[in-house]
């Protein structure tokens, strides 16, 4: 009985403290989240949600996004 009550509390400490060092590990300052975009137009567009895609100003900066992404049209 004494011998599993050690065992138990053992478990208990180590997973207390595995909980607590994942909790401790930041994420990288390289991360950058959708909200941060660079670019105002395209932040607009993303707070609009769905209705980005009947605005024609929304499809021309997603356009433009994707051409200086990809680096052109696909051949």
């Amino acid at each position: 009985m004494t011998r599993a009550l050690v065992w138990g509390t053992a478990l208990i400490i180590l997973l207390g403290v595995a909980v607590l060092a994942g909790g401790a590990s930041q994420p990288s300052s390289d991360h950058r989240s959708v909200a941060e975009t660079p670019d105002p137009q395209l932040a607009r567009c993303q707070t609009l949600g769905e209705a980005s895609g009947d605005d024609p100003q929304c499809r021309a900066a997603w356009a433009s996004a994707r051409k200086r992404f990809f680096g052109g049209a696909a051949s």
